[in-house]
């Protein structure tokens, strides 16, 4: 997916958010803010969003010497997921399907996204309404056959708090069907996204391998990924892809991917025919 003009605020905004949550300095704020200035000339449109917002953070860790500015807000989304893990377990067994809950809930847990969203997300709020709700994007039947006919997985992570939600659905997915399942964290702290540390503190690390991907672009990037996640990728007979930054990055990418995610602006929402803020499970070839 391309970069629009559209996208460009939110870089500003988004670096704005990071550089005050990394210093009280309001001098070094404006910065932060002159410096993505005099980057947007050579924003170049035809990459994806990620790409450029990878550029816009690293300004940012740079100008203000915190490289892990949100540090304490992924703590407190690990630490919130776990608490309502085993309630959000024991919905998942008990449901009609399963499968489709653990989806619906993965989903759910995109909701806790630092970067594209301007206001914070009620967690309890947003996963009661996602158990009550159908998806508004909806491939899930193409999803189900596709997960009975894979024997190796890759899932590519997004943020921190929300891998609690993914370990629900990798271990729904694992509990159905026999299948390998390696997951993909961020090598580097960028925004909220998880990285193996984080993986670790869920003890996702102990349900299937998790591994990095060599990149600190807030998506899966696979020019910048490590040799190892390009051959998993290549060779995986099945993709999810969680987020809108893995969406953004991967959207143009042949191959077997589905999508989960919520759609946080409407240069996403609207080629989708929904509204920002639904819940999508959308297959690569849909």
């Amino acid at each position: 997916m391309k970069t629009y003009l559209d996208c460009i605020p939110c870089f500003f905004r988004q670096a704005l958010g990071a550089a005050r949550v990394a210093t009280d300095d309001v001098d070094i704020q404006r910065r932060v803010i002159d410096a993505v200035a005099g980057m947007v000339p050579d924003f170049p449109l035809d990459i994806t969003p990620p790409q450029i917002a990878q550029r816009v953070y690293r300004a940012v860790y740079e100008i203000t010497g915190n490289d892990d500015p949100y540090r304490e807000e992924k703590r407190h989304s690990n630490e919130k997921a776990l608490s309502l893990y085993p309630q959000l377990k024991e919905i998942v067994r008990g449901s009609d399907d399963p499968l489709l809950t653990a989806c619906k809930l993965a989903i759910a847990g995109n909701s806790i996204d630092l970067g594209p969203q301007v206001e914070p997300v009620d967690l309890d709020s947003t996963i009661a309404t996602a158990l009550a709700s159908p998806l508004s994007y909806d491939n899930y039947p193409q999803f189900r056959r596709e997960i009975q006919d894979a024997s190796t997985l890759l899932y590519l992570a997004d943020n921190a708090g929300e891998i609690v939600f993914d370990k629900l659905l990798i271990e729904e997915i694992c509990r159905e069907e026999r299948i390998d399942v390696t997951v993909v964290v961020r090598e580097r702290p960028i925004i909220n996204d998880a990285t193996m540390e984080d993986a670790i503190v869920v003890v996702l690390n102990q349900v299937v391998p998790v591994i990095s991907n060599g990149s600190d672009a807030p998506a899966t990037v696979l020019s910048q990924c490590s040799t190892e996640v390009r051959d998993i990728f290549n060779s995986a007979d099945l993709i999810i892809a969680k987020g809108q930054g893995n969406y953004e990055s991967l959207s143009d990418v042949p191959a077997n991917i589905f999508f989960l995610l919520r759609a946080k602006c409407p240069v996403v929402a609207v080629p989708l025919s929904i509204r920002v803020g639904d819940a999508v499970l959308k297959g690569q070839t849909d």
